[in-house]
C-alpha cells in the first residue's frame, strides 16, 4: 500500500484548521464550553495550530502542483486551482501576520484581517468538493461534514450577534 503524501498533508492541514476554529464556534451551541479547560488550551495555542495548518497546507500545495506539473503561465491553471490557491493565499496572509508585532501594528484591524479565515473556510469546502469529485472516501466525508458544521456554527454566531 502506498501513501499519498499530498493527500495526507492536505488532511492534516484540514484537521489543524478545524481545531483552530473550534474554540470560537463551539461556544455558540455549547455555552459550558466557554469555561472548559480544553477551550483555554486551544485558545492559548491557536497561533501555533494556525502555523501548523499553514505548514501542512503549503506542503500539500507544493506536492499537488509538483504532481500535476502545473503551468502558471496558463490562465486555466488559475481557474482550475482557484479554491486551493485562494485559500493558500489567505493562509499565507494569516501566517505572516500571526505574530505580536503585526497584532500591535494593525491594532483593531488585525482581528478584521484574521476574519479572512472564514473566507478560507468557504474556499476549502469548495476545494474539497471539486478536488474529490466522484472519489469520496470516509475521511473525505468526515472532512466535508466537519467543515460544514463549523460553517453552520459560524453562521449561527453571526446571526446571534446581529440580534
Amino acid at each position: 500500500m502506498t501513501v499519498n503524501v499530498e493527500l495526507v498533508t492536505g488532511y492534516f492541514a484540514l484537521i489543524a484548521y478545524i481545531v483552530t476554529l473550534l474554540p470560537s464556534n463551539f461556544v455558540v451551541v455549547f455555552s459550558m464550553w466557554k469555561k472548559a479547560y480544553g477551550r483555554r488550551i486551544l485558545l492559548k495555542n491557536r497561533r501555533r495550530l494556525g502555523l501548523i495548518c499553514f505548514s501542512f497546507s503549503a506542503s500539500h500545495g507544493v506536492l499537488a502542483l509538483e504532481a500535476r506539473d502545473v503551468d502558471f503561465l496558463n490562465l486555466n491553471t488559475y481557474i482550475d486551482y482557484f479554491t486551493g490557491l485562494g485559500s493558500m493565499f489567505i493562509f499565507t496572509i494569516l501566517a505572516l501576520t500571526s505574530n505580536n508585532w503585526s497584532n500591535r501594528k494593525l491594532g483593531k484591524n488585525w482581528k478584521k484581517l484574521h476574519r479572512l479565515t472564514y473566507a478560507a473556510l468557504i474556499l476549502l469546502i469548495l476545494h474539497l468538493f471539486l478536488a474529490k469529485q466522484g472519489e469520496w472516501d470516509w475521511y473525505t466525508w468526515c472532512a466535508f461534514i466537519s467543515l460544514s458544521v463549523i460553517t453552520c456554527l459560524w453562521l449561527l454566531r453571526i446571526l446571534i450577534r446581529w440580534r
